[in-house]
C-alpha cells in the first residue's frame, strides 16, 4: 500500500482529534448551561436540595455513574453499545462482596469486583471483535446471564456484614470531599489523557468515525473494539464496587438501573451514538445532569415509574441533540 493514502487517513485521524479536543473544552460542552440552570432551579425550588448533606450524598450517586459512564463512552465512541454493565456490576459486586465477607479484606474484595468486571468484559470484547457477535445482542445476553447468576449465589438476598473499613472509606472524606468523588475524578483524568493523548486512545475516533478507513490506514481495529469492551467491563466493576462501599451491602439488582442512567449520561452528554463524536467531559456534564435530575425527581417525591419515563425522555433528547450539534459541526451528510 502506498504511502499516500496512509498520509491522507492520519489526517482524517488529527483533524478528528484536534475537533474533539475543542469539543471537549469545558466552555463547549453543550451540558453544562443544562447542568448550571437545573441547579439553581432545584436548588430556590426544593428545601434542602442545596443543603451540605444532599450534595455529599449527590456526590456519592455521581461517583459510580460517572465510572461506568466513562466505561461506556470508550464503546459508544466505536458506534455500538455495552447492555451489559448493569448485571456486570451486580455480578462483580456480591462476588466481591463475599470475599470482604468471608476474608475481612476490603482490598482483595475490590480486586474481585475489578477482576471480575475485568473477565466480563474481556469475554465481550473478544466475541464482538473477533468473533464479529452482533454487540447488542450479546451484551444483552450477557445481561440476563449475568443477572441470572448473581441471583442464584445471593438466593435473590442481599450480601452484608461487611469489614467496617469498607463503609468508613465509602462514607469517608479526604479534604471535605468524599473518597468516592476522588476515585471517579482520578479515573476521568486518566481516561481523558489515555483517548486524547495516546496513540491508542486516538484510535477509538477514527475506527467509529470511518471503520473502512482505518482498516486501510492498518489500525488495529479489531484491537480496538475488543479494548473498548475490556474498559466498559472494568469501569463497570469498579462502580460496583463504589456502590459497595457507599451501601455498605451487595445485591443482585444493585446495578438494575446504572444500565439506563450510564446510557443517558453518555447521549445526554453529546456523545455521538454513531461513533467518532465525544469523549469524557461530554460523559462528565451528562452525568451531572442525570445525578441532579435524579436526586431532584426523588425530592419531588415522583414515583419509580414517573422517574423511569423522565429519564427515557432525557435519552431521547440527548440523542437527539447530540445529532443536531453533530450536524452543525460536521454539515449535513
Amino acid at each position: 500500500m502506498s504511502n499516500q493514502p496512509t498520509k491522507q487517513l492520519r489526517a482524517v485521524l488529527t483533524q478528528t482529534v484536534r475537533r474533539t479536543r475543542n469539543g471537549t473544552a469545558l466552555l463547549k460542552l453543550p451540558m453544562l448551561p443544562v447542568v448550571a440552570v437545573a441547579f439553581v432551579v432545584f436548588s430556590l425550588s426544593l428545601d434542602g436540595f442545596a443543603s451540605a448533606a444532599n450534595l455529599g450524598n449527590m456526590a456519592r450517586l455521581f461517583a459510580p455513574l460517572a465510572i461506568a459512564a466513562i466505561g461506556l463512552t470508550f464503546v459508544f465512541l466505536l458506534g455500538e453499545i455495552d447492555l451489559s454493565i448493569g448485571s456486570v456490576l451486580s455480578l462483580a459486586s456480591v462476588l466481591g462482596a463475599f470475599v470482604m465477607r468471608d476474608t475481612g479484606s476490603v482490598w482483595i474484595g475490590a480486586v474481585v469486583m475489578v477482576a471480575v468486571g475485568a473477565l466480563v468484559g474481556a469475554f465481550n470484547g473478544a466475541v464482538v471483535a473477533w468473533l464479529r457477535f452482533s454487540p447488542f445482542v450479546h451484551t444483552l445476553g450477557v445481561l440476563v446471564i449475568g443477572r441470572a447468576i448473581a441471583m442464584l449465589i445471593t438466593g435473590g438476598h442481599s450480601v452484608g456484614h461487611l469489614p467496617p473499613a469498607a463503609v468508613r472509606f465509602g462514607r469517608g472524606n479526604i479534604a471535605g470531599v468524599t473518597t468516592l468523588l476522588w476515585l471517579s475524578v482520578a479515573v476521568c483524568i486518566v481516561a481523558h489523557v489515555i483517548l486524547l493523548y495516546t496513540v491508542t486512545g486516538r484510535e477509538f475516533f477514527l475506527v467509529g468515525a470511518n471503520r473502512r478507513a482505518a482498516v486501510f490506514a492498518g489500525l488495529h481495529v479489531q484491537r480496538t473494539r475488543f479494548l473498548a469492551f475490556l474498559i466498559s467491563g472494568t469501569l463497570a466493576g469498579l462502580a460496583g464496587l463504589c456502590v459497595v462501599l457507599r451501601l455498605g451491602s451487595a445485591g443482585p439488582t444493585l446495578g438494575d438501573n446504572l444500565l439506563l442512567m450510564a446510557i443517558a449520561a453518555v447521549v445526554f452528554g453529546g456523545t455521538n451514538v454513531f461513533g467518532g463524536e465525544g469523549g469524557v467531559f461530554h460523559t462528565i456534564s451528562g452525568a451531572l445532569a442525570v445525578v441532579m435530575l435524579d436526586k431532584g425527581l426523588n425530592l419531588l417525591g415522583l414515583a419509580f415509574y414517573d422517574q423511569a419515563v423522565v429519564m427515557g425522555l432525557v435519552i431521547v433528547f440527548g440523542s437527539a441533540l447530540g445529532g443536531y450539534l453533530y450536524r452543525r459541526r460536521t454539515g449535513p451528510g
